[in-house]
């Protein structure tokens, strides 16, 4: 600990001797220009109406203002003898640089009014030397996208797993980092994931980096998620939106209950209100934000079943006499095959995947000087739903129930240490708790003994009662401080450097309860001394530095940065793989140095082309290092071990690409990139002889994946003018996903025989070559406005099964492809004004063709449909012979899997008003 502290005081004797950015804020530049003569005119005063910003012009008439939180802003520029010149609407952006250039003419004394220019949002990008996308809140606004990942998933490169996991890039889903203002939410179990969420009426700009992204930013090696959140204005202002609805479809052979509308089954209620703080209207403004949700989901079961219920599938013997020819009556026992299978529910239908959420968010800006801001953000979060789960379908009420709750709390400190020069301290607190069981009570009543269930009715079928057992509580706290410092040294260089560090707690406890009737007679927890009860508290640190260089020339802008991390487990680990029961040891601190380099080529004025490559890092999921904490091995089956000394993931990428503005409201832009991923976590399966002499297998946690993406990305967009009163966007995507095969014993090692399995590249299970997306908007008024969402993309692959008596094939893992994915989206509003209160009615609409997308298919068919493979195992004569028996169902209902689809169409309608 004491070496780590001598680098967090180096790295701050440094940050204090040089030049010193930050994340979220961005940068205006440019030119003054006589209009008539073509000469610079120094000494012009560049002001950002309505607020502090501003700076003057030197000597060549060029010009920066810096730390500009991303908005619209009116930029005025005054000279005295000059017509004062404004322009209008001019966007900046999270770590760009915006160009303004003014040319201003004479002040004569029949003109004495401003000129205005409205200025049009670039095509292209000049400063851009990786892959980014930025959407404002008003283009998320405009979607139909209900969460900002939903925005996300329309992006080029990036992917939904069948899960729906996001990928980016082809990249694992807990490979991208996600900040709020900056700072990280992430959940620490998975290392990134998203921890804390932000509600899409809070958003202020969403920013998407998918390229090689720039040194400040770490532990991530497929994209950055950054959110930069409103502030509160200087008049007041506020929303309340409601909406709701249902899934709407024809596909009830497929989704039980679906053909029952109902049209308050899905209901959302958000709202915003901000503004100045009246006791302090100059100093201090305010943004609130709220959002409900309440969904009963599309999956729907029947409560047929009671968990308590009991069933018996051993039939009976009953004895009965027989008659001989010598008249004595003899005593024989015949077999009765009768079940016996108790339906003690009410039979309602229920939903079987509902949830309900909100979350708020809160925030003051406090200006204590014209140099000196504060502000001070918190972000609750509190969710709780149920996931599908096939086998309970008739007991819905023996299934598990999941709940989350996060805080966010931050701190944020900007100083302004000259026009050229300021910094940004940072402090958050973020916390998060989740929960997993059927009864929140381990010792409920309600929980029934796992024997009520005698014997098995053969064959693959629905569960008949009881409960499922484990419990999972997690617990994390992270507490967080971050300082960056920028300075724009010259015209040219603007030099960022900071450190972070991050220290997190994580409790996790997870059991199962015994109760059999035999050894316990009512529901039992056993101590932590069991394999069935593991409990860790642990306490990781992350620490970071970085230092990097912002170079722009008209004829080349370059990035070019490094960045330093170190992670230390704190905890214990096997040190003999071969010997998992024997010696532990600490686990070494890591430590990881990763450059940067982008660069960007200007060929013409509306022509760009970009490279750049780096080296990225970060430490697998931290739940990974701690499972099994004790290293305890079960009398029977596989168990898990954590590896707290595993290595860093590595990820090095480059990228390629040309922007090109093709008129003056059409561009293109055509990306490359290759990313060769190293020390991937997984599970390795490793049989040894333990310090008793038996023969046992186990899994642990090792650093052997390996995997690579390449591919290309090209789109086209078109904005929206008062000529044309169309916009859209085309994003393509070609790209090649491959690794390890992911199964848990593709890696097996034998260490009596010396033998391993032989590693196989195969593609990732969220692999799609293909993907196209396009979003059109028409806004052919300021009161209407349509916007569609369309996808299509290549199904996901598979690992076929090809069923013959006579003959064992090997088949290669995921060598064939589900059938495509597609979709199309589509949301209309109307807007109008009544006694000031700004109206909007809209229509939102997902999945409008009600198209049955295949996630999940059979191995034998390859659809979600039918499968033949298994039915004789699966259909036996005794499950086939109680057909028609009340509770039990038959083989083709047990493979009718409605969750093994994308949800159907659903249509929500609601109303916002706005003041």
């Amino acid at each position: 600990m004491n070496t780590l502290w001598q680098r967090i005081l180096f790295v701050l004797i440094f940050l204090l001797a040089g030049n010193l950015i930050a994340g979220n804020t961005g940068k205006i530049a440019g030119t003054v220009i006589d209009a008539n003569t073509g000469e610079p005119v120094p000494g012009a005063n560049i002001i950002l109406s309505g607020t502090y910003y501003g700076a003057s012009s030197d000597i060549n008439g060029e010009f920066f203002i810096i730390n500009i939180p991303p908005g619209k802003y009116d930029v005025e520029c005054i000279v005295i003898g000059y017509q004062k010149t404004i322009m209008k609407n001019v966007l900046v952006q999270s770590d760009q640089t915006t160009m303004l250039n003014f040319r201003i003419k004479e002040q004569t004394l029949d003109l004495d009014e401003a000129i205005e220019v409205v200025a049009e949002r670039a095509m292209v990008q000049k400063d851009l030397t990786s892959s980014k996308k930025v959407t404002t809140a008003e283009e998320i606004k405009s979607i139909p996208a209900e969460t900002f990942t939903q925005v996300l998933a329309t992006q080029a490169g990036v992917t939904r797993g069948a899960d729906g996991a996001l990928h980016i890039r082809g990249g694992r889903s807990n490979e991208i980092a996600y900040l709020v203002d900056g700072v990280s939410v992430a959940n620490p179990y998975n290392t990134n994931g998203l921890g804390t969420s932000v509600a899409n009426n809070a958003i202020q700009e969403l920013t998407v980096v998918s390229g090689a992204f720039n040194a400040e930013y770490g532990n991530a090696m497929s994209g950055v998620v950054n959110i930069t959140t409103k502030d509160g204005g200087k008049k007041f202002e506020g929303s309340l939106t409601g909406y709701t609805g249902d899934y709407v479809s024809a596909h009830d052979d497929i989704f039980l209950n679906i053909d029952q509308v109902k049209p308050f089954s899905n209901k959302t209620i958000e709202g915003t209100l901000s503004g100045p703080i009246p006791i302090a209207r100059d100093k201090v403004t305010f943004f609130f934000s709220g959002k409900y949700t309440d969904s009963e989901g599309y999956l729907y079961g029947v409560r047929e079943h009671d968990p308590a219920d009991s069933a018996n599938f051993q039939g009976r013997i009953e004895e009965y006499f027989v008659e001989t020819e010598e008249k004595v009556f003899e005593r024989r026992e015949r077999f009765i095959d009768e079940w016996y299978i108790e339906r003690g529910g009410d039979g309602k239908i229920v939903p079987m995947n509902p949830s309900w959420s909100y979350n708020m968010l809160g925030k003051l800006k406090i200006n204590l000087t014209p140099s000196l801001v504060l502000r001070i953000e918190s972000i609750y979060n509190r969710s709780w739903w149920k996931q599908y789960t096939h086998d309970y379908k008739y007991n819905p009420d023996g299934d598990y129930q999941y709940n989350s709750r996060s805080y966010h709390h931050a701190v944020k400190l900007t100083h302004s240490l000259s026009p050229s020069t300021y910094y940004e301290l940072r402090l958050a607190y973020n916390q998060r708790k989740y929960q997993e069981y059927v009864y929140e009570n381990p010792y409920d009543p309600r929980y029934v003994p796992t024997d009520k269930i005698v014997g098995s009715p053969g064959g693959r079928t629905f569960v008949f009662g009881g409960t499922r057992m484990d419990h999972v509580h997690q617990k994390s706290k992270s507490y967080i401080s971050k300082f960056d410092i920028t300075s724009q040294i010259n015209n040219r260089h603007q030099v960022k450097t900071g450190f972070e560090w991050r220290l997190h707690r994580l409790q996790n406890e997870t059991f199962t309860i015994l109760y059999d009737r035999i050894n316990y007679n009512s529901p039992t927890v056993l101590g932590l001394d069991s394999p069935t009860h593991d409990y860790y508290d642990r306490w990781p640190e992350e620490f970071s530095a970085y230092i990097q260089d912002k170079i722009e020339y008209e004829s080349m802008i370059i990035n070019v940065g490094v960045r330093y991390d170190y992670f230390n487990a704190k905890s214990k680990y096997a040190k003999d793989l071969l010997h998992p029961d024997g010696e532990l040891a600490d686990a070494t601190p890591k430590h990881m140095v990763s450059p940067r380099l982008g660069v960007s080529f200007p060929i013409t004025a509306k022509g760009i082309i970009h490279f750049s490559y780096g080296h990225f890092s970060q430490m697998p999921a931290f739940s990974a290092l701690y499972v099994n904490p004790d290293f305890e091995l079960p009398k029977s089956g596989v168990p898990t071990f954590g590896n707290a000394n595993l290595r860093p993931q590595k990820t090095v990428m480059y990228e390629m690409g040309l922007q090109q503005q093709l008129t003056n409201d059409i561009a293109i832009n055509i990306t490359g990139f290759y990313r060769d991923i190293r020390d991937l976590l997984t599970r390795q399966r490793i049989k040894f002889q333990s310090r008793e002499g038996d023969l046992r297998d186990y899994r642990v946690y090792v650093n052997q994946d390996y995997g690579n993406v390449k591919g290309i990305t090209l789109s086209l967009k078109k904005k929206i003018t008062k000529q044309t009163p169309v916009g859209f966007s085309l994003d393509y995507t070609y790209q090649v996903a491959e690794g390890n095969d992911n199964d848990t014993d593709a890696f097996f090692y034998n260490s009596l025989s010396g033998l391993a399995t032989i590693k196989e590249i195969v593609p990732l299970d969220w692999d799609q070559p293909h993907n196209l997306y396009a979003v059109v908007t028409v806004a052919p008024s300021d009161r209407f406005t349509t916007s569609i969402i369309g996808k299509i993309s290549s199904g996901y692959p598979y690992s076929p099964f090809i069923y013959n008596k006579d003959f064992n094939y090997d088949i290669k893992p995921n060598s064939d492809r589900k059938p495509l994915q597609r979709y199309v989206d589509i949301q209309s509003s109307y807007r109008f004004t009544v006694g000031g209160y700004h109206v909007t009615f809209f229509t939102k609409i997902y999945n409008l063709f009600d198209t049955l997308n295949e996630r999940y298919v059979y191995d034998d068919t390859g659809r979600a449909t039918y499968t033949f493979a298994n039915r004789s195992q699966e259909e036996t004569d005794t499950l086939i012979k109680h057909y028609g028996e009340p509770g039990v169902h038959e083989w083709t209902d047990y493979i009718n899997r409605p969750h093994y689809y994308t949800a159907p169409r659903e249509v929500r309608l609601g109303v916002t008003v706005e003041f």
